[in-house]
């Protein structure tokens, strides 16, 4: 649902040109207790003109913004004899980049996070999460570190807190009455902080009276009788006695409503379900039936006991299309297996260490089916083990920790076999708390054939007479590999976006909004739906808009007035193989008033979010201020992607010290792939210059020439050297058709000379009817002058005269 709350005490004057989009940065505080109004601290950028707040989630919030304190009258003004002359005040600065808003919460408003964004003229800003909380918000208050210094609380309260140091621990006194059950519930490390929690609930002389760690993953939970009426402390730090500024804690304290254990863990949508409460201060009740409507969403969600106390803490529920079965004891062994119909969820318990329950079914035919145990997601302790056996008792499959501690064992099941399957705690633990539930069904029944789509940003904003860009997603699932449509659905009169269609390759593209001259200005919340034909149907999914990585609820569009300039492409293809270049050509049309520079750069082409630096070099250009044609020199990699893409241009100025943005139209590239590649094994060779009749072999050096071969090349290449000194001899054949290699071989004379040299193998191939030339890399070649030594070693004999 979406809440937006109209400010009444700001009014900003519609932006003309260069408007920045506001964004957020933090919100402080981020809870607000139901039934209250808070002030609440918004940090960020271009939040000068914040004219609307939106609320995304559940219904009951809204909010004013606070207009800044008038400026105080100054002691010294100006009285004129005649009138007319009065000391001129200079206007308060605007703080565009701290706002401070008054957030209403209704009384029945629902429990949990909210996302909340403001609007300016200019723009929607990114979400940040705001908690609607129902007990009283209290802050940390320094000093608290030692007993003596407690701060005072008054229960139930949720505490918001820092361990701001190594070794320090802090401590909250309240008053508490013989009987009550406290329970003390610590949410820190589930919320990425780093503590890792001791709790400890202390009289008033300091003397410990009970303990917690680790209650829930490294999160306490202390649950507390009150022996007597008086003053009690609870003390929290980190259990290695750490701390710092990333140790922050929320700590809910009082006699709250806390469910334990619930049991089944879920039901049949349609259908009523009794479940078993265990918890404290429930008012007495241990079970309760539950109604599951028709339209009951399907899947885990969170329900809470509503007690007279307030609502208890969250626990998780499924609602499945599956029907029930309860297990019955005994079941322990195969020859007691409770006899089950597939498909079904099984909801039981472990009971006792070293129990296990045992199931057997038949399938009605030849099918993929999928054991598949839920249990640690709904805080059951139970480290799942699954055995399935065949009739004779073989052991077919077995499987542990598949997702985390549950289990899963997916297998070909044959009409008429009989199968028994086994659940039991691979620690061989048990009780009460053991729960779970056991699905039996065909893969399809969870995840058949199916897609999700997604796109980015969630923020849009479009010029009149402009065009904007977005990236659309697409994951397939289930086996399915078909086309997807997507289409926006109800955008404002005069805004329109061509329909996008993605083929099973690539996943995602970019899709162009464009809006006529008489746009509407303003935000607006719109929608995207991708459509596809799966098994003869269409079906249709609204995308989710991502900010960042995270997945939102709600995308905006803002449209905003003519921008100073436009771009069009006068190139319409590009067609380029890898390492060769190709020239995308762009008019650039500025409005009167603008003439200046324009930054263009290529977006897009790659199959995932990747810059097109992944696949090319170059792609941008500035156009200067007397110019209206960029000239966008695109260099394919060697190994970029090959295929079709899409690639927009983006135009980038400064208007008034604004920065101001525009696209192109979108355009297809084309890079294809080079037909081979020449490489050497060695980057590095040395020789000696001998004498050609030289005994040694240190003026002999060789290295492989290899080709990589691509698009379906198989000729022969034909190779020369390059770069070669005097007095060098050279060996280099051709590499024969579908050959991989030959040899260089190189032999220096005495004629080389000695010094560093660089070479380069150059090959040229035909395909396709074409010739093609690439080179290797360089290749050092280091000749070295003969040892005289090895010189006079071998030298040829000289004639020895004398007298007869």
């Amino acid at each position: 649902m979406r809440i937006r709350a109209t400010i009444f005490l700001l009014t900003v004057p519609l932006a003309l040109l260069a408007q920045p989009a506001p964004k957020l940065a933090s919100v402080s505080p981020e809870w607000i207790q139901r039934g209250t109004a808070i002030e609440i601290i918004f940090t960020g950028e271009n939040l000068g003109a914040v004219t609307e707040f939106i609320f995304n989630g559940a219904s009951g919030l809204s909010a004013t913004n606070i207009a800044p304190l008038a400026p105080l009258k100054p002691a010294v003004t100006i009285e004129a004899s005649l009138g007319g002359i009065a000391r001129v005040e200079p206007a308060p600065p605007k703080d565009d980049k701290r706002l401070v808003a008054r957030v209403t919460a209704t009384a029945d408003a629902p429990l949990g996070p909210r996302e909340v964004r403001v609007v300016t003229p200019a723009g929607v800003s990114n979400p940040l999460p705001l908690n609607v909380g129902q007990w009283p918000e209290v802050g940390e208050k320094e000093p608290n570190n030692l007993p003596e210094q407690a701060q005072a609380i008054t229960l139930p309260a949720v505490i918001s807190g820092v361990v701001s140091a190594a070794s320090q621990a802090d401590h909250y006194r309240f008053k508490a009455t013989k009987g009550q059950e406290l329970i003390f519930a610590v949410d820190a490390a589930r919320r990425g902080s780093a503590l890792d929690s001791s709790l400890a609930l202390l009289n008033a002389a300091g003397k410990e009276l009970a303990r917690n760690e680790d209650a829930d993953g490294l999160d306490s939970l202390l649950v507390f009788t009150v022996p007597e009426d008086g003053d009690y402390i609870v003390a929290l730090r980190d259990y290695r006695f750490q701390g710092g500024g990333n140790f922050n804690y929320r700590l809910t304290a009082g006699a709250l409503p806390y469910v334990e254990t619930i049991f089944p863990f879920g039901g049949q949508r349609g259908k009523a379900v009794e479940v078993a409460l265990t918890g404290r201060n429930l008012a007495g009740t241990s079970k309760m039936t539950l109604a599951l409507a028709d339209t009951a969403p399907r899947g885990r969600q969170d329900i809470r006991a509503s007690t007279p106390n307030g609502l208890s803490n969250p626990v998780g529920f499924e609602v499945s299309e599956l029907p029930d079965f309860f297990e019955t004891e005994p079941n322990d062994a195969a020859d007691k297996a409770n006899a089950i119909t597939v498909p079904v969820v099984v909801n039981g318990r472990i009971g006792v260490a070293k129990d296990g329950d045992c199931f057997k079914f038949k399938s009605d035919k030849d099918q993929r089916l999928v054991c598949e145990v839920a249990a640690s997601k709904f805080g059951s302790p139970l480290d799942a083990m699954l055995v399935l056996t065949d009739s004779t008792g073989a052991l077919l499959q077995q499987n542990d920790d598949t997702g985390g501690a549950d289990a899963r064992i997916e297998f070909d099941a044959k009409k008429d076999a009989e199968y028994t399957v086994t659940l039991r705690d691979l620690t061989e633990r048990g009780g009460d708390k053991f729960g779970y539930r056991l699905a039996i069904r065909a893969p399809s029944a969870a995840a058949g054939a199916d897609f999700t789509a997604r796109f980015l940003p969630d923020t849009l904003r479009v010029s009149r007479q402009g065009q904007s860009k977005l990236r659309c997603e697409v994951t397939r699932s289930g086996g399915f590999d078909g086309p997807v449509r997507f289409a926006f659905q109800d955008l404002p009169a005069g805004v329109y976006a061509e329909p996008l269609v993605l083929s099973s390759a690539p996943a995602s593209g970019i899709m162009l909004l464009s809006a006529l001259k008489d746009a509407p200005l303003g935000s607006f919340p719109v929608k995207l739906a991708a459509t596809a034909t799966i098994g003869g149907k269409s079906v249709t999914r609204i995308a989710e808009p991502l900010s960042g990585d995270k997945a939102v609820p709600q995308a905006y569009l803002t449209v905003l007035d003519t921008a100073p300039f436009t771009l069009e492409l006068a190139t319409l293809s590009a067609t380029a193989e890898q390492s060769q270049p190709a020239t995308v050509e762009v008019l650039v049309q500025r409005r009167e008033g603008f003439a200046g520079d324009i930054k263009l750069t290529a977006e897009g082409f790659a199959a995932g979010r990747e810059s097109i630096s992944r696949n090319f070099d170059g792609g941008e250009i500035t156009v200067k201020s007397a110019e209206t044609l960029g000239k966008i020199n695109l260099n394919p990699k060697l190994d970029s992607e090959v295929g079709t893409r899409t690639i927009i241009v983006r135009g980038d100025a400064t208007v008034d010290g604004q920065p101001v943005t525009q696209y192109s139209r979108p355009m297809p590239v084309t890079v294809t792939q080079i037909p081979f590649l020449l490489s050497s094994t060695l980057a590095r060779l040395s020789i000696t210059a001998l004498p050609t009749n030289s005994q040694s072999s240190a003026n002999e050096t060789a290295t492989t020439i290899k080709v990589e071969r691509r698009a379906g090349f198989a000729g022969e290449v034909l190779l020369t050297l390059e770069g070669l000194p005097a007095g060098i001899n050279v060996t280099l054949d051709k590499i024969p058709a579908s050959a991989g290699e030959t040899t260089l071989k190189l032999v220096a004379t005495d004629k080389a000379p000695a010094g560093t040299n660089t070479l380069t193998i150059a090959g040229a191939g035909l395909h396709h009817d074409r010739n093609y030339k690439r080179k290797t890399g360089t290749i050092e070649l280091i000749v070295g002058a003969p040892d005289p030594i090895e010189l006079a070693t071998n030298a040829p004999p000289t004639a020895v005269t004398g007298a007869k």
